[in-house]
């Protein structure tokens, strides 16, 4: 998304600054997500820029914060190398390492790196308590600087249903009530106070990277995470790695919740699921409003609505 507010002037003296032994040598727009992002190649290394030219700052706040802590586990995720949450002038921004690879084109997706991804997942819970449920803001008044203050995942997963659904976009508004009556019948089998983990929702190919063998090696845009039940990351996966793969939904869904270690199923995996497709109806005009896919991509939701409503 093209944001007039910041360049790439911008993001060269962001990075200059914050390396400032370093020569910058190129800089490039990348031209995907809805923030602006840049690439900025220096003489020693590579960094990416992210403003938050779309998504709301204390959004950005919280990003970092879950980058930091997750800086010691398994999870392969960029290092923060500066930030500025109240510039001067424009928009906050976070300059952080370039991962090695590139994101993976859908149909490049294989059982293998579905299981590589299934297993990332794990990483996700190997963070500290931080008490408390749901989405996660910057504190930084606590040690970690991050905060959920939501009583349980069930109450959190009542308000998030409130926030996709409350909106719904216009191609797909008629959906809404069949798929909140979904998360009525099933929300019973969501777990009051699950084992804590974070759950990031848009864990996809778009936001890996993987090497040229086709190896996981990166793990990015990790905005929105909460704190609550890994199930639902993983079935929100299993739901964007598959939603244009129906022939090859079975194996790769397989292949995913092999790689996790664990199967979620029943009542709260249709839950889920359900949350899910609620994503497609909040969010289908940002992500799909070039004209000449949404047709397309509209009857695509419809298809696995009626699926999950039948």
């Amino acid at each position: 998304m093209t944001d007039p507010s910041v360049g790439r002037s911008d993001a060269r003296r962001a990075v200059a600054d914050a390396v400032p032994d370093e020569r910058v040598a190129a800089v490039q727009r990348v031209d995907a997500g809805t923030n602006a992002v840049y690439r900025v190649e220096t003489d020693a290394d590579g960094y990416v820029v992210k403003y938050n030219t779309f998504s709301g700052r204390e959004l950005l706040a919280a990003e970092i914060e879950v980058y930091r802590l997750l800086a010691d586990t398994d999870l392969p995720v960029p290092q923060v190398v500066d930030a500025a949450l109240d510039p001067a002038d424009g928009p906050a921004f976070v300059v952080m390492t370039a991962l090695p690879g590139s994101s993976p084109a859908g149909a490049a997706v294989t059982p293998v790196l579905a299981r590589e991804m299934g297993a990332a997942l794990r990483a996700f819970a190997s963070v500290p308590s931080l008490g408390g449920y749901g989405r996660l803001r910057r504190d930084p008044d606590r040690t970690p600087p991050l905060v959920a203050s939501e009583d349980s995942w069930r109450d959190y997963v009542d308000w998030y249903v409130e926030v996709l659904l409350s909106k719904p976009s216009d191609a797909l508004a008629d959906l809404a009530d069949d798929v909140r009556a979904v998360i009525d019948e099933t929300r019973h089998a969501v777990p009051a106070e699950p084992d804590p983990a974070l759950v990031v929702h848009d864990y996809r190919p778009a936001n890996v990277h993987v090497d040229a063998d086709g190896r996981l090696v990166g793990v990015f845009d990790l905005e929105r995470a909460a704190v609550g039940d890994l199930a639902l990351a993983a079935v929100n996966t299993a739901y964007l790695l598959t939603r244009h793969r129906p022939e090859e939904a079975a194996q790769l869904r397989a292949a995913l919740f092999e790689g996790f270690g664990d199967e979620v199923s029943g009542e709260r995996r249709r839950c889920y699921r359900a949350l899910a497709v609620a994503r497609e109806i909040r969010g289908f005009d940002f992500w799909w409003g070039d004209a000449a896919v949404a047709n397309e991509e509209a009857a695509n939701v419809r298809r696995i609505a009626e699926g999950l409503t039948n």
